[in-house]
Order: structure tokens, then C-alpha cells, then sequence
């Protein structure tokens, strides 16, 4: 089963189906603590049962997730969606988006609104310890940084006297901001917003001299709204770590193993030179630990709840990383994105993963 059009949580019609648990979420918060929570393997059942993934997700912009014109959801987020459907239902077009904005995100996914929220969502120790969810790694090393009016007449925040800097309420952004403006920049005036898609708006017709977010999403909204990009400047300044990842609401073991493993084996497909292309062929592979990620050898599935050809049906559906990544804001894109950060470690990134044995 898959939708192209995303359920708004946000929406009437789904606040109605969910306001009882968004009402308790604070309980559920807390029910979701070490020792207490889902059973494991709950999450992971109930998607078999009803034969699909519930993923949250924002509407980042191109190559990061948004819906194309014909309706259907694209992204490098969205890609790893499909992924995790892939690896548990042998189907990655198994998947309900379900769209969020950053202020109920968090409240949503632990109120099971969802099964995982798959955003650019920023990895903290807070978020990850006292909210009743848990990250499982990082997809895209990003971090923030500032958009603004080339009329403003400065090339870096360091030239900037005065200006209204538009910030998406419920996110990191706004904290790092807030510590800027007291700590080094006392001329910035901060504009809250309990949207995205209001920031985003507000800053292109003008309200605000500067926007501030994470760098990439930035640069897809240059490309997506500036009706001439040459008119923006992107700051130099990085002001921040952010790296964004995937979250599952705390408690269910399986289903978070399952989460970051599926991320993780595309990572490792692409060390091991495992394409979408050549997944079936490298089943042939002499290399112990190919074999063992696409289920020729070992039994690795069972620790998850899925058989052991999970990796396959997931790198089949969307590539490796490094496929991935290049289809939707790297060299094949309209984005063009260096890897930078996000190439393997071996190619002085920081991706890598864990052994697969």
C-alpha cells in the first residue's frame, strides 16, 4: 500500500484520529522511559499486520523530501523510507507519509502517530534522552547556516549591523540563533515561526533580511523558490553540528535495530561496491563480509525480525548510499552538493559502517 499525497498531522481530519494519543502524549513520554515502553517487536508486528511503515516527514525541499509534481513524495529521506519497507515488506512503495512541522514532530512520533521520523532532524543528547525516542544515526552531516537578501549588502554575518533573521520555531536552529544574538551578534532581531513553510515564505517575499537553517536544506530552497537565485547570498559561516537522522519512539529494540541497520547496510554497500545494479550478481561474492550482509552466509536477519535477505530488497529498492546521495542532491541532482562530510571515510567523510558479522 502506498500513498503519494502525505497524511497532515497537523490537518483536522488527522488531529481527530490522533488528538486522544497527541493529548496523552506527555504520558506516553514517560511511559516510553528506560525499563517501561512498547514491547519489542510490537512496532515491527503491527507493520507486518497491516503491511505498512507510517514514516514522518517534513517538507525540506528538493532532494531532501517534497512531493513532485505528480504528487508523489521524493528525497533522500524519502528514499531511506522506502528502504526501511523494503527491508521489512519486501515493498518500498509500503510506505504512509505522514507530514509533520517541526513543533510536533517529536510530540507525533511518541504519541505513535508514526513509525519513524525521517527528517532533517538534528541528533542531541536531549532529544534523544528525554523526549521517549531514540535517534539510530546520522544520515546527512549538515550543518546551520544563513541565506540572505543580496540587497542587504553584506557577505558574511560578520557585515551584517541590523537585520530580522527568520527561524522555524521547535528546532535547533532557533536555539543556536538565540545563543548567537545574545553571545556575539546583538543586531540580529529574531522572527519566530511555527512553521516551515511560513519561514520559508516570509523570507523570500522579504519579511526577513536573513534565514537561518541547516545548510542543505537551505540550498534546496534557494534552488526551489528564488525566482533568481543571484539576488541571495549563502553566508560562509557554519554555526553548528547538525546531524540528521532517523528517530523511532523508544522501546521497541527490533524495530530500532532494524532502523539503523538498514541505513547502515547502504553505507556499507557502498564500501563494498554493492550497487542497485550488481545486488543480485555480488551474491557471488568470495568476500566473507558481502555474503554475510546479503544473507548468503550468517543469519543476521533473525535479530531484527525479517529474513536474512532484508539488505538485498533495500539496496535493490533505492541503491547505496552513495546512490542515494548522488540522485538527489549530489552530482546527478539539480543541487550538485559535494559529499564533503557525507562521503565515506575512506574518502576523508565520515561515513562508515559498523563490521557486518
Amino acid at each position: 500500500m502506498a500513498t503519494g499525497a502525505p497524511r497532515m498531522i497537523s490537518a483536522p481530519s488527522a488531529i481527530a484520529r490522533l488528538a486522544g494519543a497527541l493529548a496523552l502524549a506527555g504520558c506516553l513520554v514517560m511511559a516510553a522511559a528506560p525499563g517501561s515502553g512498547v514491547r519489542a517487536g510490537a512496532v515491527l508486528d503491527r507493520v507486518k499486520a497491516d503491511g505498512v511503515v507510517r514514516c514522518g516527514v517534513t517538507r525540506s525541499g528538493q532532494g531532501l523530501s517534497a512531493i513532485d509534481e505528480n504528487g508523489r513524495w521524493q528525497g533522500m529521506f524519502i528514499d531511506c523510507c522506502r528502504a526501511i519497507a523494503a527491508a521489512a515488506l519486501d515493498d518500498p512503495e509500503a510506505v504512509e507519509f505522514y507530514e509533520v512541522n517541526d513543533v510536533i514532530r517529536f510530540e507525533a512520533l511518541a504519541a505513535d502517530g508514526f513509525d519513524v521520523l525521517m527528517a532533517n532532524t538534528t541528533w542531541t543528547i536531549t532529544r534523544d534522552t528525554a523526549l521517549g525516542i531514540s535517534f539510530t544515526g546520522t544520515i546527512y552531516y549538515d550543518g546551520q547556516s544563513f541565506l540572505a537578501h543580496r540587497s542587504l549588502g553584506a557577505r558574511n554575518l560578520a557585515e551584517v549591523e541590523q537585520a530580522n533573521v527568520c527561524v522555524s520555531g521547535g528546532t535547533t536552529t532557533l536555539k543556536n540563533v538565540n545563543e548567537l544574538v545574545r553571545t556575539y551578534y546583538p543586531g540580529l532581531k529574531i522572527i519566530e515561526f511555527q512553521s516551515i513553510d511560513g519561514t520559508y515564505e516570509s523570507f523570500f517575499a522579504r519579511e526577513c533580511e536573513i534565514i537561518t537553517y541547516d545548510r542543505v536544506v537551505l540550498i534546496s530552497q534557494l534552488r526551489n523558490r528564488a525566482s533568481d537565485p543571484g539576488n541571495f547570498v549563502l553566508f560562509p559561516e557554519i554555526v553548528s553540528k547538525e546531524p540528521l537522522g532517523p528517530a523511532v519512539r523508544r522501546g521497541d529494540q527490533e524495530w530500532f535495530d532494524l532502523v539503523r541497520w538498514t541505513v547502515l547496510a547502504t553505507i556499507a554497500a557502498e564500501e563494498m561496491g554493492v550497487t542497485a545494479a550488481n545486488v543480485e550478481a555480488m551474491r557471488q561474492s568470495d568476500d566473507p563480509e558481502v555474503r554475510r550482509l546479503l544473507g548468503v552466509d550468517g543469519a543476521i536477519g533473525a535479530g531484527m525480525g525479517v529474513d536474512d535477505d532484508w539488505a538485498v530488497r533495500a539496496i535493490r529498492a533505492v541503491g547505496n548510499y552513495g546512490e542515494i546521495f548522488d540522485r538527489h542532491v549530489g552530482a546527478n541532482s539539480p543541487l550538485k552538493m559535494d559529499r564533503g562530510l557525507n562521503a565515506l571515510w575512506t574518502e576523508g567523510g565520515l561515513h562508515y559502517a559498523p563490521p557486518v558479522r
